[in-house]
C-alpha cells in the first residue's frame, strides 16, 4: 500500500492511508514542500532561502522552521522522507504518489498507447490548476516556476482528454464528461467545442447542443479570434448523419444562385443602404435575430425590417431555422460585423446594453447577452455595472464560475473608473466575488472590505458603506472571528442612521439577524429589529433579513413553532431575490429545528435539500455540512456511526468552526444516549475546543454538560465535578432556552 499521496493540481493535499491531513498553515512551508516534490532531487538551502523568503526575516530560519514542520507531515518513524544536513534538503518521493507526476508520465508514454481505465483515473485527479491560490506572486522565481508548471499541467491534461474524447467517439455518453472537461480547460478551442456539440447531438440533446454553439461563438467574437467553420459543421451533424457531409457543406457555395465564387461582400453589395443598416444591427446581436428585438434596439420600422428580411433571405443571405432567423452563414454576419466603423461598434453595443439592463429578464442568456454587449461598449462604467447585474444573475442560477469570471473582469473595468463610482462598484462586485467561490486569504479580504467601507463612507455612500461592513462582518463569522464579527455587525448599523428608510430598515436587519447569529447584545437585536419591522411596515417593503432575525430570536427562546414559520417566510423571500446563500442558511435552520424536536425523518429529508443545494453552492462549507448533517441523522435513526466519521473529517477541512461545534455537539448527544461515553467525550471535547475559539456559550455549556455525564459514566468523578461545575459557571450566559432543557434532561438523568 502507498504510504503518502501528493497532490498539486488544486488546492495542495497530503493524504495518509486515505485521509487528508492537516497542512501546516504557512503558504511558503507548503509552496517549500510542492517545490521539493515536483523537482525530487536536493537543493541549496541557499537557494530554497532566496526562492521563498526575504532577508529581513531570518531566511535561514524560517527555512529551518518549515522543513521542521514538514518532518512531522511526511516522515514516518521509521521512514524519513525530509532529508536535509546544513548544504542541502530534499523531499525522498520513492514511495510518494503525486498527482502532476503520474499525469506527465503518461503524456510521454503516449495515451494513445495506455488503456481507457488509466487514462480516465489520471484524468479524474485533476482537480483545479496547479497549486490553486499558492502562486506567491511576490517572489518573482517561485511564481514563474508555478506560472510554467500549471501551463504544462493544463497542457497534458488537455492532451489525455483529447485522447480519452477520441477514443471513446463511439461510446458518446462516455465520452461526454471528457468532452465537457475539456471545454472547461481550453473554452477558445473551436475543435473542442465542435466535438461536444457533436456528442450532445449524438445523444439527442439539441437544446443542449445549440447552447454551446451560441457560448463558443460568443467567446470567440469578445476573444477577436476568427471562427474556422467547425461550431457551425458540428451544428449541422444530426444523430447519425454521416461525417463526410461535414466537407461537402463547408464547400458548398454561400448562394446557389450566384455562383460558386461569389463573396459574402459581393452579394452585400446588391443590397440597399437601408436593408444593409438593418443586417448591420443583426450583425451585432448574431447569431440568431427576433425581429420584435431588433426593431426595438434599431428604432427601425417593422415594415422596413420585413422588406429587409425578405431581401437577405432572397440571396441566402438568411434562413429560416426552428431556432428562429439566422444568418446562412457566419462569414456573413462577420463582413457586416467588420463593416461597421469601430466608434458606431461602440455605440450600437453601449445601445443594446442599456436596453438589456432596463429588462428585469432572469435567465443566463440574458445574462451573457448583457456582459457581452457592455464589454464592447467602450464604457467601462457600464460594463462593471452590467457585470454585477449579469454576475448577480449567474449566482441565482448556481453558474458561480460563471459569476466569479463576471466579477473578474467587472474589477477590470472598475479600476477604470475613480471615485465613488469606482468604490461602490468593487463593494458590489466583492459581493458576488464572496459568494462565488471561497476565499483565498479572508484576512486580507477581510480588511480590503473595510477599507472600502471606509472610502465609500469619505464619499458619502452610506449604503455601500454599509455593504462593506456587513460583508467584513461575515466573512469573519464564517472563519469563527465572532468578535471581530460582532464589531463589524454593529459598525454596518451605524452608517445608515442618517440614511433614508430603506437603508436603515436592511442595516437593522441585518446587524440584528447577526447578533442573533453570534449571540451577543440579544436584547440590541430585539429592539433593532422591532424598529426595523415598524419602517418595512410603513414603507411597505419586505426583506429576508426581518424573518430570519426573528426566527433565530425565537429559535434562541424555545420557541420552535414560531421559528419554523419565520425561517419558511424567509426561505421564500430569498429564493424569490435569487440569494442561494441565505436561502441554504433558512433551511439549516428548519433542519436544526427538526433535530431538536428529535424528528430525525424529518430532519434527513430536509438534509437531502440541503445536499442538493450545497453541491451547487461555491466549494465553501454548505455542502461538507449538509453531508455531515445528512450522516448525523442516519446515525440517529440507524445507528450506524461510519458515515458521521468520514462527514466530520471533511468539514473539519471546510474550517467551518460554528458548523462542526454543532454537529459535534448533537453527535455526543446521541453517543449519551446510546451509552457510548467514550465516543461522547471525544466529541464533546472536540466540540468545546471549537465553541471556546468562537466564544459562544451555547455550544459551551451543552459540550461541558455531555462531558460531565460521560464522565459519571465512566467513573471519573473529578472530571464529571469539573465539567458539571462549568456548567454552573455559564448559568449567566446567554445560553439559548432550547440548550438549558437539554441540560435540565441530562442533568436529570
Amino acid at each position: 500500500m502507498v504510504a503518502l499521496t501528493l497532490n498539486v493540481l488544486g488546492d495542495l493535499e497530503v493524504i495518509r492511508d486515505g485521509q487528508a491531513l492537516v497542512l501546516p498553515p504557512s503558504k511558503k512551508t507548503r509552496a517549500l514542500l510542492a517545490y521539493l516534490a515536483v523537482h525530487a532531487r536536493p537543493f541549496s538551502r541557499e537557494h530554497l532561502c532566496d526562492l521563498l523568503w526575504e532577508l529581513p526575516d531570518d531566511p535561514r530560519g524560517s527555512l529551518r522552521w518549515s522543513l521542521s514542520k514538514l518532518r512531522r507531515l511526511v516522515d514516518d518513524p521509521d521512514r524519513p522522507r525530509i532529508i536535509a544536513d546544513r548544504l542541502v534538503a530534499a523531499l525522498d518521493t520513492r514511495d510518494i504518489v503525486i498527482d502532476i507526476t503520474v499525469l506527465h508520465r503518461l503524456v510521454r508514454q503516449n495515451p494513445a498507447a495506455v488503456t481507457i481505465e488509466a487514462l480516465e483515473a489520471t484524468v479524474a485527479r485533476y482537480r483545479g490548476p496547479f497549486l490553486e491560490g499558492l502562486d506567491l506572486p511576490n517572489f518573482h522565481d517561485f511564481h514563474s516556476w508555478c506560472l510554467a508548471e500549471r501551463e504544462g499541467a493544463l497542457r497534458a491534461q488537455t492532451s489525455l482528454l483529447q485522447a480519452l474524447v477520441d477514443r471513446l467517439a463511439d461510446i458518446p455518453e462516455r465520452a461526454l464528461p471528457h468532452a465537457h472537461s475539456l471545454v472547461r480547460l481550453s473554452p477558445f478551442d473551436e475543435d473542442a467545442r465542435a466535438c461536444l456539440i457533436r456528442l450532445l447531438l449524438a445523444l439527442n440533446r439539441p437544446r443542449d447542443a445549440e447552447q454551446h454553439f451560441q457560448l463558443g461563438m460568443r467567446l470567440l467574437k469578445q476573444a477577436g479570434i476568427t471562427p474556422q467553420g467547425a461550431l457551425l459543421r458540428a451544428r449541422r451533424t444530426a444523430p447519425g448523419h454521416p461525417l463526410g457531409s461535414q466537407q461537402a457543406d463547408r464547400d458548398r457555395p454561400l448562394n446557389d444562385d450566384a455562383g460558386p465564387d461569389e463573396s459574402a461582400d459581393a452579394l452585400l453589395a446588391r443590397l440597399d443602404t437601408p436593408t444593409r443598416e438593418v443586417l448591420r444591427w443583426a450583425a451585432i446581436l448574431t447569431p440568431c435575430l427576433d425581429i420584435p428585438w431588433l426593431a426595438r434596439v434599431s428604432g427601425l420600422p417593422a415594415n422596413h425590417i420585413g422588406e429587409a428580411m425578405e431581401a437577405a433571405e432572397r440571396l441566402n443571405l438568411l434562413k429560416a431555422t426552428d431556432r428562429g432567423l439566422c444568418f446562412s452563414h457566419e462569414r456573413v454576419a462577420q463582413s457586416l460585423y467588420e463593416g461597421i466603423s469601430p466608434a458606431r461598434r461602440q455605440f450600437m453595443h453601449h445601445h443594446v446594453a442599456e436596453l438589456l439592463a432596463q429588462d428585469n429578464v432572469l435567465d443566463l442568456e440574458h445574462a451573457a447577452d448583457l456582459a457581452h454587449h457592455a464589454q464592447l461598449s467602450g464604457d467601462p462604467g457600464l460594463a462593471a455595472d452590467a457585470l454585477v447585474t449579469a454576475g448577480r444573475l449567474c449566482l441565482r442560477f448556481f453558474a458561480n464560475e460563471e459569476a466569479q469570471r463576471l466579477a473578474q473582469k467587472g474589477l477590470a473595468m472598475a479600476e477604470r473608473l475613480a471615485g465613488e463610482r469606482r468604490i461602490c462598484l468593487f463593494l458590489e462586485l466583492r459581493e458576488i466575488m464572496l459568494s462565488a467561490a471561497p476565499l483565498a486569504d479572508w484576512q486580507a479580504t477581510a480588511n480590503e472590505l473595510v477599507m472600502l467601507a471606509e472610502q465609500a463612507l469619505e464619499h458619502g455612500a452610506l449604503a455601500h458603506a454599509r455593504l462593506g461592513y456587513q460583508l467584513a462582518s461575515q466573512v469573519l463569522w464564517a472563519h469563527g472571528q465572532w468578535s471581530g464579527a460582532h464589531e463589524e455587525a454593529l459598525q454596518a448599523e451605524r452608517m445608515t442612521r442618517s440614511a433614508g428608510d430603506h437603508e436603515q430598515i436592511i442595516a437593522m436587519a441585518e446587524t440584528a439577524k447577526c447578533l442573533a447569529m453570534l449571540e451577543r447584545d440579544l436584547d440590541q437585536a430585539t429592539a433593532m429589529l422591532t424598529e426595523a419591522r415598524e419602517l418595512a411596515r410603513q414603507q411597505r417593503v419586505s426583506h429576508p433579513a426581518i424573518p430570519m432575525a426573528l426566527g433565530l430570536l425565537r429559535y434562541h427562546d424555545n420557541h420552535l413553532e414560531d421559528a419554523e414559520a419565520h425561517f419558511k417566510e424567509a426561505r421564500t423571500l430569498c429564493k424569490a431575490s435569487g440569494d442561494r446563500l441565505c436561502e441554504f442558511q433558512a433551511n439549516e435552520y428548519l433542519m436544526m429545528l427538526d433535530i431538536e424536536r428529535a424528528h430525525y425523518a424529518s430532519a434527513q429529508r430536509r438534509c437531502d435539500g440541503l445536499v442538493e443545494i450545497g453541491e451547487k453552492l461555491r466549494d465553501g462549507s454548505e455542502a461538507p455540512f449538509a453531508h455531515a448533517a445528512q450522516a448525523l441523522c442516519r446515525y440517529a435513526l440507524d445507528d450506524d456511526t461510519r458515515p458521521l466519521d468520514k462527514a466530520l473529517s471533511a468539514l473539519r477541512d471546510a474550517d467551518a468552526k460554528h458548523r462542526l461545534s454543532y454537529l459535534l455537539t448533537h453527535a455526543a448527544l446521541l453517543d449519551v444516549e446510546r451509552d457510548r461515553p467514550t465516543e461522547a467525550v471525544a466529541h464533546a471535547a472536540e466540540a468545546l475546543d471549537n465553541a471556546r475559539v468562537l466564544e459562544r456559550a451555547t455550544e459551551q455549556m451543552l459540550a461541558h454538560c455531555v462531558l460531565a455525564a460521560a464522565h459519571r459514566t465512566r467513573g471519573e468523578t473529578a472530571a464529571h465535578r469539573q465539567h458539571a461545575k462549568a456548567v454552573a459557571t455559564l448559568e449567566q450566559a446567554p445560553v439559548a432556552r432550547w440548550a438549558w432543557c437539554r441540560v435540565a434532561g441530562l442533568l436529570t438523568d
